[in-house]
Parts: structure tokens; C-alpha cells; sequence
């Protein structure tokens, strides 16, 4: 466990000059990058900007994952469907998109572990993205912020 925490901290780190180069390509105000200054008759430079937007794009989701990582667990609790059909626990309701830890068992691993995924609705009833066999009612879940 502490490796897994030494390299969090690693990554907290470099976290910090992701958002930098992030600022400095303009990526984070502009996602296509339009804030800097190009040729657009350079075939070179377009390249260079398409390829760069693409390790923005990477950049962007580590920066977004480290960030999450080391938020800490406000809550661990169970789900249950309220009145409206929608899933909830006593801090928070869980609509489309809504992002999620869950406590599931792994077949792979052969064990329990938490896992995050996002909740989604069918028509029907709404489903975790990845594990759509798995009940929302009564599963285990767990909140960062």
C-alpha cells in the first residue's frame, strides 16, 4: 500500500504540470486549441497541432483522474430507488451520466473491489455502464468530494 500511495503522490504532482501545459496550449480555455497562435497554411503545423490536441485530450483525462484519486470518500452507503424510479443513497441521487463507485465482485480478480463506472438509463430502468447485469438496488457505493 505504500507504493500505491507513494505513486499517488507522484501523480498529484505531475498533476500540476499537466495543468500547466494544459494553460499554456490554451487547450484548457479553448478545447481545440484555436488560442494559439498558427500557420493554418503549414501543412507542418497543422500536423503538429492535431497530434498535440490528441496528447491534450490525454492529458486532460490524467489530469481529471489524478484530481478524483485524491479526493477524499465522503460516503459509503446503499442504493435504493426512490419515489421518481431513480437511485439513491441519503447524500445524493443518481441520474444519467452520474459518476459512481461501486463495490463489485471481480471475476478476474476473484474478490470484492471497488470499481468506478457511471449510471446510465435504458428505457426501462437505469443500469451501471460496463456491469449491466448488476442490480442498482441495495449495491454498495461510495461518494469522493
Amino acid at each position: 500500500m505504500d507504493d500505491l500511495q507513494k505513486v499517488l503522490h507522484s501523480c498529484k504532482v505531475i498533476g500540476n504540470d499537466i495543468k500547466a501545459v494544459l494553460q499554456a496550449s490554451t487547450y484548457s480555455e479553448y478545447d481545440d486549441m484555436s488560442g494559439l497562435q498558427i500557420n493554418y497554411d503549414d501543412p507542418e503545423q497543422l500536423f503538429l497541432l492535431d497530434e498535440l490536441k490528441g496528447i491534450m485530450e490525454s492529458l486532460d483525462r490524467a489530469r481529471d483522474r489524478i484530481y478524483y484519486l485524491n479526493k477524499p470518500v465522503k460516503n459509503t452507503e446503499y442504493l435504493h430507488k426512490n419515489s421518481r424510479g431513480r437511485y439513491e443513497t441519503s447524500f445524493q441521487e443518481f441520474t444519467c451520466g452520474s459518476g459512481i463507485e461501486v463495490y463489485l465482485y471481480d471475476d478476474f480478480w476473484e474478490r470484492y473491489r471497488w470499481v468506478r463506472t457511471y449510471v446510465e438509463h435504458d428505457g426501462n430502468d437505469y443500469y451501471l455502464v460496463g456491469h449491466n447485469n448488476v442490480s442498482l438496488e441495495n449495491l454498495k457505493v461510495r461518494i469522493r468530494g
